[in-house]
């Protein structure tokens, strides 16, 4: 992801756009976009699937906090796991339906169809999304730490560190705290809209990584960390 950001006519819209606090949104989603590298770099160095990794980590974990947020009660189709190392996952269709779209209305405001859709502004058939949450689910039933599948592309952290790190930061752009602060309380991101910025900077940084990775295995690498850091606890990492 680079410092500036240059939109082309093909590429999608905001649709926050005339929403309430749609400026709080566009501040977030560019100190987001802007400072996730440098908040992600080793040794001084920005490594691709590393920083795809937790692009996807922050949108898989924006979306379980709106959906959590949202719901007066919890959710119906929602389940709890608890594995033998006693760590606590989420499963359901509304968790997933915040990853992938149930409907056509959804369809802009979710992370699959903006990662497949980067995908295919490479010229790329997406890779399969029904794999890849198989692979999530064999990963939590070993208990091991979590890793993407593509072997040639592992991120320097396994998801829950990598999402330590770079949680702080997406929730103090949300937050309003970086750029948005000149907004004061109307910088604030509202729930409902945290997972909609984040997967936008998903897709920016997928398309823009294109150069440095092929587009299947930057989809994959990114979307596996979302549909994991959609499942685990959030005390892992709100407390962390």
């Amino acid at each position: 992801m680079n410092q500036r950001l240059q939109l082309k006519p093909d590429e999608p819209q905001f649709p926050w756009e005339g929403a309430e606090r749609f400026a709080a949104c566009n501040f977030a989603f560019g100190d987001l976009f802007r400072n996730l590298p440098a908040e992600m770099a080793f040794d001084g160095h920005i490594d691709v699937p590393t920083l795809l990794a937790a692009a996807g980590a922050i949108a898989g974990f924006a979306a379980q906090r709106a959906l959590f947020a949202q719901a007066d009660a919890w959710p119906a189709g929602m389940h709890i796991a608890t594995t033998r190392a006693g760590q606590t996952f989420y499963f359901g269709d509304p968790l997933n339906n915040m990853l992938v779209p149930a409907s056509r209305d959804d369809t802009p405001l979710r992370l699959w169809p903006l990662a497949a859709g980067a995908a295919a502004s490479a010229s790329v058939t997406p890779p399969d999304v029904a794999a890849m949450f198989a692979h999530v689910t064999t990963i939590i039933g070993h208990d091991s730490d979590f890793y993407p599948s593509p072997a040639g592309a592992r991120p320097k952290l396994p998801c829950v560190e990598l999402l330590k790190r770079a949680w702080p930061l997406a929730r103090d752009c949300f937050d309003g705290k970086l750029s948005g602060k000149v907004l004061r309380e109307e910088g604030v991101v509202p729930q409902r809209w945290r997972p909609v910025v984040a997967a936008y900077v998903a897709h920016y940084g997928l398309r823009q990584s294109q150069a440095a990775l092929d587009a299947v295995t930057g989809v994959t690498v990114l979307m596996e960390s979302a549909i994991y850091a959609s499942k685990i606890d959030s005390k892992r990492i709100e407390n962390a």
